[in-house]
């Protein structure tokens, strides 16, 4: 193999990575076609028959993107693969790839059923309009002990902290620990920095003093969790994140952790991804993750590597 190209734009990464890890030169798809010159970096040393003036020089080239689901996207590619005169160069691969769909792909790397999410998109994928989210830790940082007085200095950190994240789907269920107190100063926040969601939920106490002593912050959100029709809980810490799963009885993600959790553990995700398989459900095994590609990766949601 002489090229990585990637598909933009999760495909990138993948891409970025290997080509890094291989020592390989690197391309978008556009700019193959176009066959401008591909990207060495200054600190790598290629060999000399791999510094192309033009990506065409290259005789094998890797086209690589992050997944394929209805394999619309790789179709796209191939076909200008075909109209360009290079498809018989190229291998098309993806890291994750569906097994029951067809579509011409060369290489799959790791066969994952879908529905899934991983860990560089979540915050994009239409399952946030079906989940709980926490706030703090998540959405932004938490408060520093001096930030958090329960007076001026953590009003100031409520109006002023930067977003972490700015989903572009809509959040269905926020759910945190801030107090109800602060419902309106929460929402303003969120509204200035377009973060949308349909429900907010908060500690309805006196004082942080109170929800301190009661210590209830986690069973709180699993109760909630519980009655309500999401399917994940995104919990910034994971002590709370194994409570909310024991309470609620359902899927809980620790972001402190990048976890999945579920009840009964691994085996008891396993026997229910099955059994929702059949019923047309969403839970499914849980792949091997390709970890020289990836630091991290989360599981399908409604999976669990480790049970509270």
């Amino acid at each position: 193999m002489d090229l990585m190209v990637g598909v933009p734009r999760s495909g990138m990464l993948a891409a970025s990575l290997l080509a890094t890890h291989r020592n390989l030169p690197l391309i978008d798809i556009d700019g193959f076609l176009r066959g401008a010159a591909p990207w060495f970096g200054d600190t790598k040393v290629l060999p000399p028959h791999l510094r192309f003036g033009s990506s065409w020089e290259a005789r094998r080239a890797l086209v690589l993107d992050d997944s394929i689901l209805s394999g619309g996207s790789m179709a796209r590619v191939t076909e200008r693969l075909k109209a360009s005169g290079l498809r018989e160069r190229c291998l098309t691969a993806a890291v994750y790839y569906d097994p029951a769909s067809r579509y011409d792909l060369d290489l799959g790397l790791v066969p994952l059923d879908p529905p899934r999410v991983f860990e560089w998109n979540l915050m994009h994928k239409d399952l946030l309009n079906h989940s709980c989210v926490d706030i703090d830790g998540v959405l932004c940082r938490d408060p520093t002990p001096e930030e958090n007085d329960d007076g001026p200095r953590y009003r100031a950190f409520l109006e002023e902290v930067p977003a972490w994240h700015v989903p572009s789907q809509t959040i269905g269920y926020l759910v945190t620990s801030r107090l109800e107190c602060y419902r309106e100063i929460t929402e303003r926040w969120l509204r200035n920095n377009g973060i949308r969601f349909n429900h907010l939920y908060m500690m309805d106490v006196d004082s942080a003093e109170e929800r301190r002593r009661r210590g209830n912050h986690a069973s709180l959100k699993g109760r909630i969790y519980k009655r309500l029709d999401a399917r994940l809980f995104i919990e910034s810490s994971h002590q709370q994140a194994m409570e909310i799963c024991r309470t609620s009885g359902k899927a809980t993600l620790s972001y402190e952790k990048g976890e999945i959790l579920c009840p009964g553990g691994i085996r008891a995700a396993v026997a229910n991804g099955r059994e929702g398989a059949r019923q047309g459900g969403w839970t499914r095994h849980i792949p091997e993750p390709v970890k020289f590609l990836y630091r991290k990766c989360f599981p399908p949601f409604g999976m669990a590597r480790h049970g509270p």
